[in-house]
């Protein structure tokens, strides 16, 4: 395979970096005609359009749930991540996914973090996420351990992931998410950074205008069962892809004693 070079990069710019379709958001005490007179000066000569964005459909490699573990010699701790493919943007379960998100592995009194660092000491810190895209992103899990509490490390978060599906969430977590994620809300909005960034979100998941002026109000409806129902209806323990980033002959073994589906190890 030919080496990444400078001629792919300016090939690739060159065809899709073009202005068509494109759209500029600039917050500030500016005016209108300020604004427009800076972009004719400095983009006024920069035309063309990109290349039509393919229309494609988000689907797993595989929905075997297994183990990859990718052989890092000699290495004391391990990196693992654990997850599939989850939801987009767009999904109506958007809320209920972020609030179940929030007391599952989003804040640091989360069910992953209370069992994975403050019950057991596996880790510093344990984190989940909904990556929501224009087309489903990532659902994903991801902590650092010690290369000896691997697989134990492991075996507490599908065991997590799997309690949170069957008994669902109670009212108190949910109450507490709910508050937490709206309480933070403000917070995006202090600066002119964050507000372009929140207007940008806007224009390209395509929100409605008044998205954020109702953002609160959505997260504080968010009930226990829709939670709940979110939860299983876009997490499936079942298809998880577990990634171990560490010392193959350390951990392996213990990987496999795991029952949770096939051992793969790469190595370099």
């Amino acid at each position: 395979m030919e080496p990444l070079g400078r001629a792919h990069l300016r090939g690739y710019s060159d065809a899709y970096y073009r202005p068509a379709r494109g759209g500029m958001v600039v917050v500030g005490d500016v005016a209108m005609d300020e604004v427009s007179a800076l972009v004719e000066r400095h983009f006024g000569a920069w035309t063309g359009s990109p290349p039509e964005p393919r229309d494609f459909e988000v689907r797993p490699a595989t929905r075997e749930r297994r183990i990859t573990v990718a052989h890092r010699p000699g290495s004391v701790q391990s990196e693992i991540r654990v997850g599939h493919v989850g939801a987009a943007h767009s999904d109506p379960d958007f809320f209920p996914l972020m609030v179940l998100n929030m007391l599952f592995g989003g804040t640091f009194t989360s069910r992953l973090n209370l069992n994975l660092r403050e019950r057991n000491g596996y880790t510093y810190g344990v984190r989940s996420r909904f990556a929501f895209r224009s087309r489903p992103g990532p659902f994903q899990i991801s902590t650092a351990v010690a290369a000896d509490v691997t697989a134990d490390a492991v075996r507490e978060i599908v065991s997590e992931l799997e309690r949170l599906l069957d008994g669902g969430p109670d009212e108190e977590e949910v109450a507490a998410a709910r508050d937490f994620a709206a309480g933070v809300f403000p917070l995006r909005l202090e600066t002119a950074s964050q507000v372009a960034a929140r207007v940008t979100e806007q224009v390209i998941y395509g929100l409605a205008d008044d998205y954020h002026d109702t953002y609160r109000e959505r997260v504080r409806a968010v009930s226990v069962d829709e939670a709940a129902a979110a939860g299983r209806r876009h997490i499936r323990p079942d298809e998880i892809q577990i990634v171990v980033v560490g010392d193959a002959e350390a951990v392996g073994s213990r990987l496999e004693g795991l029952d949770l589906g096939p051992v793969e190890v790469e190595k370099p």
